[in-house]
């Protein structure tokens, strides 16, 4: 047996309600949503499960450890996505104040290569988020048993249960601001998508920016 189905059951209930909690990667999704449509929306998603699922990697490796104890290596990944998220920002505010000429631009791209952008903005947001790597250290191994063996192996699998879950709830909730985004998604409504979500881009870089190193 890989985990304990006591403390399984237990951390699926404490990620549950993680999950259900507003964070960044909830306000990501739903910008991209509602800039490229439910598709960007769930391949975001994808893209943020692919960094999470990396911090659970490097959580389970001990690699984490390296970036929750160290100030500067903490504050150099954080600073990075910060930037990171208010280039994104100000890109969907010049969309929006252009009169939508970015997004005319993007959309007549093929449709392939806007998708992996958006895949990759979301694997690079996730990748610079220093606190998920420190979040899995400080927390999965209290849902771990030590005579079942690994506690890193145990570690990763809890990992990959919670961004399953969190996932599945993104993939939810970015579909509908894609939907949202479909029915009033052109003209002036496209610009004010691109400058609500250039808000949610900003306010997540400022946040992440300001964020304290979590300590144990």
């Amino acid at each position: 047996m890989l985990l304990d189905p006591t403390l399984t059951l237990a951390f699926v209930a404490f990620a549950g309600l993680l999950v259900l909690s507003p964070g960044p990667d909830t306000l990501f999704v739903i910008a991209s949503g509602l800039r490229h449509g439910s598709r960007g929306a769930v391949v975001a998603s994808l893209g943020g499960a692919t960094g999470s699922f990396c911090h659970a990697s490097a959580a389970a490796a001990g690699i984490g450890v390296l970036i929750a104890a160290s100030p500067v290596a903490f504050d150099l990944v954080r600073y990075a996505g910060a930037a990171y998220l208010a280039f994104l920002g100000m890109k969907a505010m010049w969309s929006a104040v252009a009169g939508g000429q970015i997004a005319t631009a993007t959309a007549n791209a093929p449709q392939d290569e806007s998708l992996w952008s958006v895949y990759r903005q979301g694997l690079v947001t996730s990748l610079l988020n220093p606190k998920m790597s420190a979040f899995y250290i400080a927390v999965l191994p209290q849902f771990t048993d030590p005579r079942l063996g690994s506690i890193g192996l145990q570690m990763f699998l809890l990992g990959t249960l919670h961004n399953l879950l969190g996932t599945v709830y993104l993939i939810a909730i970015g579909s509908g601001a894609g939907r949202v985004a479909s029915v009033i998604g052109t003209g002036a409504g496209k610009r004010w998508l691109d400058g609500i979500a250039g808000v949610f881009f900003l306010g997540l870089a400022v946040r992440l920016a300001l964020q304290d190193r979590p300590t144990r």
